[in-house]
């Protein structure tokens, strides 16, 4: 039994001992794979080659000191969170040093190792994804399409001259229930390449916390004051005493004011509008050749009353409009071959909106010499709204009496009188 029992605590004890071995290895088995992988992270994202100073300069001055991967463009200098100045820039190799790297080439990469046209300028981060967990995704041909457009970006802002700066405006008050937002960056977007925004945020002509809403009678009058004050704060005293010389404006709002506030930021200034289109969803002016002409149809009738009616927006206003004043008015119309909400595409057609608008107010006069108002009904983009306040001439032209549509009662509003 004492034999038995000595050798039974024998095979127990080196039971033990085999267990802590074991675990022992597979201890030592996960430190190895764990260094294993930090290892090859290591090889990927350090290259191995001396890049020269002046191939480096070359690289930080194309690319400006910033993060070359799409969308970070981040600054390389200082430090994103104490702003202390630093150098945290990566030169990245597009085809890898080493034919084992990221996008790696038995042929190229050693012949393009030290080539500036083989680096783009990363941040850390940017530079751990595309050498490690995105080698795959990023590919050779998009890393030179992200250097390239970066690159292309920083040339263009770099070479506009200094008279291209334009003041950014947003006009954009209670249509409804809903105030429009307007995107910075988007605005800012959209101006570049032929110019660059004057101050780091749009204006903004608009109260965002009115209660009132379009279908009470002061709010007509309250937004025409605003617009007027807002205007003269904000924009004309720029304009008129040189620290800016041109506006860009981007529109949205009820028509009305619309044209009011085209009147105030009239054609004496220099002032672009820009258009709000829906497919694609983009402030850009498009570059279409189909114009879509712009036309005049002028009175069956002649010698009563004036009325224009603007329908470029809609077919249905013409009908409308018709149906309300029968014979007693003589209806003057401007519309499109093919009237819609996303009809105003290109900047050829506003101008052409701009001739064609400013013609029918001579024709109208002339026509209409003892009138004494021209009632005005809309169905038009928010562009062609302000382009026709623009035009106005106050000494020669008929006083306007706006009117708007109103959804909700199925019918067209007296809103305001411009003199």
């Amino acid at each position: 039994m004492n034999i038995l029992g000595l050798m039974w605590r024998d095979i127990v004890l080196y039971g033990q001992i085999i267990t802590q071995l074991t675990k022992i290895y597979i201890n030592i088995s996960l430190c190895l794979e764990i260094l294993n992988v930090y290892l090859r992270q290591i090889l990927f994202v350090m290259s191995s080659t001396y890049i020269p100073i002046n191939v480096k300069r070359q690289l930080w001055f194309a690319a400006h000191g910033r993060c070359e991967f799409a969308g970070c463009n981040k600054r390389l200098d200082i430090h994103g969170i104490t702003m202390d100045d630093c150098n945290i820039s990566n030169y990245a190799h597009i085809i890898g040093d080493s034919p084992n790297g990221p996008r790696g080439n038995k042929e190229l990469s050693k012949v393009l190792a030290k080539d500036v046209s083989n680096l783009i300028l990363l941040c850390p981060v940017c530079h751990k994804l595309v050498d490690n967990e995105g080698k795959e995704k990023y590919t050779v041909d998009i890393l030179k399409a992200m250097k390239k457009e970066h690159e292309d970006r920083i040339w263009r802002v770099t070479d506009i001259n200094p008279d291209r700066r334009s003041l950014v405006v947003a006009y954009g008050p209670k249509i409804g229930i809903d105030v429009p937002y307007f995107n910075k960056d988007v605005l800012n977007n959209a101006i570049f390449p032929d110019c660059y925004p004057a101050d780091t945020k749009p204006v903004e002509i608009q109260i965002k916390n009115t209660v009132m809403n379009d279908g009470e009678p002061e709010y007509w009058n309250s937004e025409v004051r605003q617009i007027e004050q807002m205007c003269k704060d904000k924009v004309l005293k720029k304009l008129e005493d040189d620290s800016v010389a041109h506006v860009s404006l981007f529109p949205l709002g009820p028509q009305p004011l619309l044209v009011k506030l085209g009147t105030i930021l009239n054609d004496k200034y220099r002032v672009r509008i820009y258009q709000k289109h829906r497919v694609p969803d983009t402030w850009r002016w498009l570059d279409e050749d189909d114009m879509n002409d712009i036309r005049l149809e002028k009175p069956v009738v002649g010698g009563k009353n004036p009325v224009l009616v603007l329908a470029l927006s809609a077919n249905a206003i013409k009908e409308r409009i018709a149906k309300r004043f029968g014979k007693t008015a003589s209806i003057w119309t401007i519309t499109c071959e093919r009237p819609g909400n996303d009809m105003m595409r290109s900047e050829g057609q506003l101008q052409q909106f701009n001739r064609v608008a400013r013609m029918t107010m001579d024709a109208i006069k002339t026509t209409h010499p003892d009138a004494d108002s021209l009632k005005i009904f809309m169905a038009v983009p928010a562009s062609c709204a302000v382009e026709l306040g623009r035009i106005r001439m106050p000494k020669a032209d008929l006083p306007w009496v706006l009117y708007d549509y109103r959804n909700d009662k199925d019918e067209d509003v007296e809103t305001i009188i411009i003199k």
